[in-house]
């Protein structure tokens, strides 16, 4: 890593304890003793749920050199004779000031992802055609957040060509401060909806907060944006360049037609031509498939690419992935789960054309706040509109769902409230049979995989 203990300190603005020892090298960052190495800088981060000033001993112990703290009583005594102890602040910030001024190093493409839904699609798929052509870093799974993107940063080298980023959020001023540390010259924006209300209070305020990255988009950078989602439709800058990615927008940059939901995923084509193939499902995916080319496009992939590579794209675990078990077809939504996210994949179940049974297994959407109930309720409905042959709800939450759903008229022997995923599994591996297809989602933390697992563990149906 080419950096040094003068630079750090210029960096985070950290003040040493003693005397600087300057020849000390610097391996690589880390915040996690776990994967410290010998002579890596620790950042002793400070959060609600742990307190990184309590694995000092054991950082110096594998061979930091230097650590980053906020709490001098932490250090022991001997150790501060041993290493550069260096005090700020808050270790949070430190450590994304220091990615800031590690990442101006590297005078390459920064894309930045954010959006209340597919981030995390765009960003692999984004990275997925980018990387036919170029050295791409991305963020591994969602490591979207004030630890998880400086950890990214942190390991770039000469040979990355492309840096893509997706960003996320759960409190206001999480975006601006991600984005002043990536500095983007390309930013997407996925869809303005309801998700983390509980911080972000009403879908203004998360409007708000995702376009809060056009302040550090570079001057003439490129703003990439749902053309369909009425949230954007007044997002344009003055001062970067704005594209358009839709289905229904008519005049949008670049936009989807002749959409075909099949058994293996979709075809489409796109206004000014060109015919596509993905593994992908939905036509929200479709629209997701249009904001990566866009910005694929502005670093200079063009269109028989898409095509050749598009095909090889394979689902991300967890986000509308098919798969069968026992004979019945799943579609594993069970990431993660918001209320518009949680539409779209009801619209996909609904659209399957199979002659056997549709189900649904729903977890609690969290985050909602004072919402929660609403959106539930809203939920429900949905449900009692499209009229599936089965649905189990799990979670505190799911009353909400079963009693809108019932009604809305949705007949009472086919729904079923129920504790936790575990016993929702247990009750679909019951009800489901060979040729069923069923929809299972929720938020992270219903733990909705555990449905899948009462299929793959001893259990007498």
């Amino acid at each position: 890593m080419d950096i040094n203990i003068s630079e750090v300190l210029k960096a985070v603005d950290g003040i040493v304890q003693g005397t600087l020892k300057e020849g000390l090298p610097i391996r690589n960052v880390s915040t996690d003793t776990r994967t410290l190495e010998n002579s890596d800088i620790f950042f002793a981060l400070k959060g609600p749920h742990f307190n990184g000033h309590d694995f000092i001993k054991e950082a110096a112990a594998k061979g930091a050199l230097h650590v980053v703290v906020s709490d001098l009583e932490a250090i022991p005594a001997d150790l501060r004779t041993r290493l550069n102890v260096i005090f700020v602040d808050d270790t949070i910030r430190a450590y994304g000031d220091l990615a800031r001024y590690y990442r101006q190093k590297f005078k390459i493409p920064v894309v930045a992802v954010t959006g209340s839904c597919g981030k995390t699609t765009v960003k692999e798929l984004l990275a997925h055609l980018l990387s036919q052509h170029f050295k791409v870093l991305k963020n591994k799974g969602t490591e979207n957040n004030l630890i998880g993107v400086p950890k990214t940063i942190f390991a770039l080298d000469t040979t990355h060509q492309v840096l893509v980023l997706e960003i996320g959020t759960s409190l206001p001023g999480e975006i601006s401060r991600l984005a002043s540390i990536i500095s983007p010259q390309i930013a997407v924006v996925t869809q303005i909806g309801a998700a983390h209300l509980e911080g972000l209070k009403d879908l203004e305020a998360v409007r708000e907060e995702k376009l809060s990255l056009r302040a550090h988009l570079s001057r003439g950078g490129t703003l990439i944006l749902n053309g369909d989602d009425p949230m954007l439709a007044d997002a344009a800058s003055g001062v970067h360049k704005v594209l358009y990615a839709a289905i229904e927008k008519t005049d949008a940059d670049l936009r989807a037609c002749e959409i075909w939901g099949h058994d293996k995923g979709a075809s489409f084509s796109v206004t000014g031509g060109g015919r596509f193939d993905t593994q992908l499902i939905g036509r929200h995916n479709i629209l997701n498939i249009l904001l990566a080319f866009l910005a694929a496009k502005e670093l200079g992939i063009n269109y028989s690419l898409f095509e050749k590579y598009l095909p090889s794209f394979k689902p991300v675990p967890g986000r509308l992935c098919m798969k069968e078990i026992d004979g019945i077809n799943f579609i594993d939504d069970s990431y993660n789960a918001n209320p518009q996210s949680f539409r779209a994949a009801l619209e996909i179940l609904k659209e399957f054309k199979i002659r056997d049974k549709k189900g649904v297994v729903c977890g609690d959407m969290l985050e909602l706040g004072p919402y929660a109930e609403k959106y539930h309720r809203e939920l429900g409905a949905s449900l009692a509109e499209m009229l599936f042959d089965f649905v189990i709800a799990a979670g505190p939450l799911s009353k909400f769902v079963v009693e809108e759903a019932l009604k809305n008229g949705f007949p009472q022997k086919k729904i079923t409230s129920v504790k936790d995923s575990e016993e929702a599994g247990r009750l679909c591996r019951q009800i489901a049979s060979a040729g069923d297809i069923v929809l299972v989602k929720g938020s992270r933390a219903l733990r909705m995989e555990k449905v899948f697992e009462c299929f793959t563990t001893s259990f007498t149906r």
